[in-house]
């Protein structure tokens, strides 16, 4: 743990429940080192117990646990009006966005993928725990304000724009608890290798990173209307077309998609002036009934689109690489506006009972005319070819045949590969770069395939999701002035 934790760590009971006494151990040794007073349990149903006799400031909730599992604990402990103001942090190895999306649905506030990063888990856990301090004392202040404004501050104030706002306060009976089905358009972003990024940062410069992009991201969806649904993390899940209806949802959110990566390049010249790192965000978007409404109580209550379609706009998004839009064929028949669509690939996302026709979209056209920033059509060869190794990736695992390959051109963000193992687009690979003769570091560079290849001709084009500071910047001085 850094001094800059421990300098800044909220004080605070932390309760872990994982069914593995090694992972409990590591956890509270972790913890403990930045201040936490650390409560243990085995399974869903000895937290609970543990609960019933000291109440915890936080919860680390495993999902896969003998006798009561991790989302049988949440729900428990969010039906608990005692225990629902809790933050639940699940820290499970189970990924997937539907996984990841249930889990919120249950009320929890974060996740961290196994094996943790040590300094993102306490940067996590230290941000939940100031957040709720935050948010109990704003409680208490909330109460004096009259009712229909306190609820509408507490259910939309920081997730829409203030005409959404407005048009909510006119229309006070919308916050009923309750939801309908509606067609609605929804956009999910995500940052592409931040998480590994974390392991080279002090968790203070992680979360002024995070904090900087997603208040860029935040502007920009305010103004095409669009609620924010979940902030997971670094990746943000976005309405359109609720609460408030609109007839051209489909439209407004593809071209917010377009501004937020547009918005980008702001935030890495913040981020590149103070030293910092270089952030790329995938975006994919989906048009389809969902069910929408006020998820709660009286007392506490959450605006959201839950249904199929929702977890659907994650499964486009995750075939996307860096810098990049993908839109499902609902969407494009919805927008009216001219759109630039220079690829359209099929996919079979995982849970689907069909495949699915995705577009890449780079632009927009009346009455916003946007485009996505350009990139390098042909990338600056390097001075000599680099041998690497290339292993495909099967969802988080890491395939045990590798290929050699030759890294023969690259960009900050690109790279076009030669080598024996045939590619296709959404490939994701791992590349092993050997230490260089003349004084290149070794390294691992993570990527998706934005072009397929086999063999030296064509070679495959790839999208870097995750490189070494060090190797991004030795590679750089290799490439012809």
């Amino acid at each position: 743990m850094t001094d800059a934790v421990a300098a800044h760590a909220v004080p605070g009971r932390i309760l872990v429940v994982d069914d593995t006494p090694a992972n409990i151990q590591t956890l509270a040794a972790t913890l403990k080192t930045a201040g936490y007073q650390v409560l243990a349990a085995t399974n869903g149903q000895q937290a609970l117990e543990v609960m019933d006799r000291v109440r915890p400031d936080l919860i680390l909730l495993d999902i896969m646990m003998p006798v009561m599992n991790g989302y049988e604990a949440c729900a428990h402990i969010k039906a608990n009006p005692a225990w629902r103001d809790i933050p639940v942090i699940f820290l499970t190895a189970k990924t997937e966005t539907a996984d990841l999306v249930k889990a919120f649905e249950l009320g929890a506030v974060d996740y961290v993928s196994k094996p943790f990063n040590a300094h993102e888990l306490l940067a996590r856990v230290q941000t939940h725990l100031t957040m709720n301090q935050l948010r109990l004392g704003l409680a208490e202040q909330a109460r004096e304000l009259a009712r229909v404004n306190e609820i509408v501050r507490n259910a939309f104030g920081r997730y829409v724009s203030e005409e959404v706002v407005t048009s909510i306060l006119e229309t006070p009976e919308g916050l009923e608890i309750g939801g309908e089905e509606r067609e609605l358009t929804i956009l999910m972003s995500d940052l592409r290798g931040f998480t590994a990024l974390t392991e080279h940062l002090p968790p203070h410069e992680v979360i002024s990173a995070l904090n900087l992009y997603l208040e860029a991201m935040v502007e920009v969806i305010y103004r095409f209307d669009g609620t924010i649904d979940e902030i997971i993390g670094d990746a943000i899940l976005v309405m359109f077309g609720a609460p408030v209806a609109r007839q051209d949802h489909a439209e407004r959110a593809v071209a917010c998609a377009i501004a937020m990566q547009g918005a980008m390049v702001g935030v890495n010249e913040q981020l590149q002036g103070r030293g910092g790192p270089v952030l790329e965000m995938g975006i994919g978007v989906h048009t389809g009934r969902v069910i929408v409404g006020n998820i709660g109580s009286e007392r506490r209550t959450k605006y959201a689109a839950v249904g199929s379609n929702v977890n659907l706009a994650g499964r486009i998004e995750s075939f996307t690489a860096g810098g990049q839009l993908l839109v499902s064929e609902s969407t494009r028949d919805a927008v009216e506006a001219p759109l630039e669509v220079p690829q359209t690939f099929s996919v079979q996302p995982k849970g689907a009972a069909r495949s699915l026709t995705l577009y890449e979209v780079t632009g927009i056209g009346a009455p916003y005319h946007l485009s996505l920033p350009v990139s390098e059509a042909a990338l600056p060869l390097l001075h000599a070819p680099l041998a690497v190794q290339c292993l495909l990736l099967d969802e988080k695992a890491v395939g045990r045949v590798p290929h050699e390959g030759l890294l023969l051109g690259c960009s900050l963000r690109d790279g076009e590969l030669a080598t024996g193992a045939p590619l296709a687009v959404f490939d994701n690979i791992k590349l092993l770069v050997p230490a260089t003769v003349g004084g290149g570091p070794s390294g691992e560079i993570y990527g998706k395939v934005t072009r397929p290849g086999a063999g030296d001709t064509p070679p495959a084009r790839v999208r870097f999701t995750s490189m070494s500071p060090e190797l991004r910047s030795w590679l750089q001085q290799q490439r012809p002035a």
